[in-house]
């Protein structure tokens, strides 16, 4: 398979899993899923994660709606969009823009998954979230669970500097080269 069908794939499984719906089992609902113990298969790149948020960051809905946004970008927003926004075994996951309200936010509730932003309409989800992956040489995924790691987790604000790699029938998906977790006061 080339690497334009693989990322083809890859963003179709993400998309259809970004559109999951609510009501998922208590199990899946635990940030980092089953809690089995990973094995890493690969390691992260030096210097993926740095102390300052690259500058000239734009939201993900803003990056989406300009068709023009190719190349190299700066990306801010929150780590979700379905409940499980890491993919398992794989350095991808899911960014959510911050301008979207989780169904906490807007009625105040319980609810066990606010990451999954399931109160959102499907297509203004579809419209304000795009997939990050680190990747090898080859372009592929790096095989390694990122759900924990520098302060990744469901709902963490992060800053990506990345390049496009995929953009086609609303999906963007962007090969990260730096990542910044805000890290909460306090």
């Amino acid at each position: 398979m080339n690497k334009a069908m693989n990322l083809r794939i890859l963003a179709g499984v993400v998309a259809g899993l970004a559109m999951a719906g609510c009501g998922p089992d208590e199990e899946q609902a635990k940030p980092g899923g089953t809690g089995a113990v990973r094995t890493p298969v690969a390691a992260l790149p030096a210097g993926l994660f740095v102390d300052q948020a690259p500058p000239g960051s734009r939201g993900v809905a803003e990056i989406k709606a300009d068709a023009g946004a190719t190349g190299e970008i700066v990306v801010h927003g929150r780590i979700g969009g379905r409940v499980r926004p890491f993919v398992d075994g794989a350095a991808v996951f899911l960014l959510a823009d911050t301008g979207m309200k989780t169904c906490a936010d807007l009625h105040g509730d319980a609810c066990k998954t606010p990451w999954d932003y399931c109160c959102e309409p499907r297509d203004s989800l579809a419209a304000r979230t795009a997939t990050v992956q680190i990747v090898d040489a080859e372009g592929q995924p790096l095989r390694i669970d990122l759900d924990g790691r520098h302060g990744m987790s469901p709902l963490a604000e992060v800053t990506v500097a990345g390049e496009v790699a995929h953009r086609d029938g609303g999906s963007l998906v962007i090969n990260a080269r730096k990542i910044h977790v805000k890290r909460l006061e306090g």
